[in-house]
């Protein structure tokens, strides 16, 4: 025997909701055909009033009970379902004998419609053999409830028909029932599955999307480091057997070391020592920087400070390597717990209308400042130099 567990959430969960409510919903209906035989004289045709108008209670009451504990749980136990199975067979024995004239084929027989529930319960929420064994005995109940009466009305030409289709609307409507339970728990199943695999596809291209990026910092790293020096040497702006040179090429050189483990600085704790750090950098490297720096912030956040450092060297590896020129400006200021820099140069310059989309100086500094938030702008044109300008605010 099956034992339902608790309903995960998701497709089918939803699904198994839906078909709770809606069973609560169709034993409602059920019982209210009982009313009219509360309501509109119907009593008159049993001979125990009270006894009637109690067993009917009591089958709302036992509903009320039963769709709370399992709206409340969002499953259906089996002993619930087996419950219903026997109540709904003991109406149907116990009801018929009450009527005073025939109950065949009267709308006295307030319990076949319920007891049709009770069936559409077992078929959807347990297994096929136990629904089947359910159905049959109550159905067998249904039967042997009304066998006295069709002895005394075997020659009425719609009694036999009746008790036919009211046998046939037990089976009939279980089958349905079952039907479309196992249609709609399969069309949760694919639409779980699908929404899984749409989550792993989703984290398999973010993972991917990590990783290319990852590799892109990294190069960018490498470009404005290593590469950088490497670069100057090998066009011999710089005399690698100088002290600073020999210092520059040392640093370099833990910075590999650091991303070869694993260890890349998350951003600098001191960001006006790191800044003064890129500017002596860039000085060992040939280019001669004016700096002036005024109330910067001691410390940023770690992201914040890696971009920022980045843009500026950016700005200055544009100069030392486009600009054609030797000298550039920097000015970093802090401003409301924020900072605004600016990169100047007396370069060549260039015409940014013309710089094709998504390349040079214009690209790299966007990419660096705009994921941390920042603003930047960069002014240039043929001859006039370049003014970079990167502003972060919290």
């Amino acid at each position: 025997m099956r034992q339902p567990a608790t309903i995960p959430e998701g497709a089918r969960a939803r699904a198994e909701l839906l078909l709770i409510q809606a069973s609560a919903a169709l034993r409602a209906v059920q019982l209210a055909v009982g009313l009219p035989v509360l309501l509109s004289g119907g009593l008159d045709d049993f001979r125990v009033q009270w006894l009637i108008v109690a067993s009917h209670l009591s089958a709302v009451l036992w509903s009320a009970a039963l769709f709370t504990a399992t709206l409340r749980s969002r499953r259906v136990a089996v002993p619930w379902v087996l419950a219903d199975l026997i109540l709904a067979a003991m109406w149907l024995v116990t009801v018929p004998q009450l009527c005073v004239t025939s109950c065949v084929s009267g709308w006295q027989l307030w319990v076949v419609p319920s007891a049709m529930g009770s069936i559409i319960l077992a078929t959807i929420f347990v297994q096929a053999g136990v629904a089947a064994v359910g159905a049959a005995t109550v159905v067998g109940a249904y039967v042997l409830g009304i066998q006295e009466h069709l002895a005394r009305t075997a020659a009425a030409p719609n009694t036999l028909g009746t008790v036919g289709v009211n046998v046939f609307f037990m089976l009939g409507f279980g089958v349905l029932g079952w039907l479309c339970a196992r249609l709609l728990r399969e069309s949760a199943r694919r639409l779980d599955a699908a929404t899984a695999e749409a989550i792993e596809a989703r984290a398999r291209e973010a993972t991917a999307t990590a990783r290319y990026d990852e590799r892109i910092r990294q190069f960018d790293a490498l470009h404005h480091t290593v590469l950088s020096t490497l670069s100057k040497i090998a066009r011999g702006g710089l005399d690698h057997r100088a002290e600073d040179v020999r210092e520059l090429c040392a640093r370099d050189a833990d910075f590999l070391r650091g991303m070869i483990s694993g260890q890349g600085d998350g951003g600098p704790g001191d960001f006006l020592a790191s800044l003064a750090g890129v500017v002596r950098d860039k000085q060992a490297l040939g280019l001669r920087v004016h700096s002036q720096f005024h109330a910067l912030p001691t410390e940023l956040p770690p992201p914040v400070a890696a971009g920022l450092l980045s843009a500026v060297r950016e700005a200055l590896n544009n100069v030392a390597l486009h600009a054609e020129a030797d000298e550039a400006w920097l000015t970093a200021v802090g401003e409301g717990g924020g900072v605004r820099i600016v990169v100047v140069d007396r370069g060549v310059g260039f015409d940014p209308a013309l710089t094709p989309p998504g390349r040079g100086l214009v690209r790299e500094l966007r990419h660096r400042v705009i994921e941390i938030g920042g603003t930047v702008s960069v002014s240039s044109g043929p001859g006039d130099g370049t003014v970079v300008e990167v502003s972060w605010s919290p």
